[in-house]
């Protein structure tokens, strides 16, 4: 997955790193992912202090702005969610993302703490900050087992068109972020997970490459599933929204 590709020179056990990550996860949603990771790794090279909270907060926004469009953020307000991300990790956290679990912690009171952050209190991207957060060993985590994958459109599209998840009769249009597809795609992998005797997070990373890489292309002849897929026709994506089944017009 491309945020496993860290910069050159950084130390993964370190505070940059830290800061890293919980910068670029925070703008790492409807947008490119390989090209958002790739172009973030180039900036790190030319300007650390650009993922540093003293950084940021020096920075004037219209400067803080271009670079984040030229890192593929597709949301205006991106600039100012790192400026306040910036003052919440100083103001509370002494600029340091480990700080917010000093002790172990329960997801559902890291959620809480995290959701004071803009963008990253996000439903996909909590789950995507805390999985690769947490799996470097950053946050102190006393259920860590019980996360579940990051939902998103290339997660969505695996469930989906492989028949993982499917309905039995009619139709349905939603969007994949929402209720009640979300917590069903959740439930579905924490079953599979629970089969493998892995956690519900440890399947991001299969399910979201072959989600992107293959089923988004209807690339069946590579795929490494393709003998238990059904490939199902009667099911559209249109950017977040699916249909399921034949929708009377």
């Amino acid at each position: 997955m491309p945020e496993y590709i860290a910069p050159n020179g950084i130390d993964q056990s370190s505070l940059e790193y830290a800061l890293y990550l919980t910068y670029i996860i925070s703008i790492d949603f409807m947008t490119d992912a390989v090209k958002l990771w790739e172009r973030a790794r180039e900036l790190y090279s030319k300007c650390p202090e650009c993922f540093t909270p003293k950084g940021i907060s020096d920075m004037g926004l219209p400067t803080l702005k271009r670079i984040l469009r030229q890192l593929g953020a597709r949301y205006p307000a991106s600039g100012k969610a790192w400026k306040k991300i910036s003052t919440i990790l100083q103001e509370k956290y002494e600029g340091d993302p480990r700080n917010i679990t000093p002790e172990s912690t329960s997801l559902e009171e890291l959620r809480k703490r995290i959701r004071e952050f803009p963008h990253l209190r996000g439903s996909k991207l909590i789950n995507f900050y805390i999985r690769a957060v947490g799996e470097k060993g950053f946050f102190k985590i006393s259920d860590f087992d019980k996360l579940s994958v990051a939902v998103d459109i290339q997660v969505a599209k695996f469930t989906l068109y492989t028949g993982v998840l499917k309905i039995a009769n009619g139709s349905y249009r939603g969007c994949v972020h929402d209720e009640p597809l979300k917590p069903m795609i959740e439930e579905v992998w924490s079953e599979v997970a629970q089969r493998l005797g892995k956690p519900p997070w440890y399947l991001d990373e299969p399910v979201w490459t072959v989600g992107s890489k293959l089923c988004s292309k209807k690339d069946h002849a590579r795929c490494p599933v393709k003998e238990l897929c059904e490939q199902r026709p009667d099911v559209k994506f249109q950017r977040t929204t699916v249909t399921l089944g034949l929708v009377k017009r």
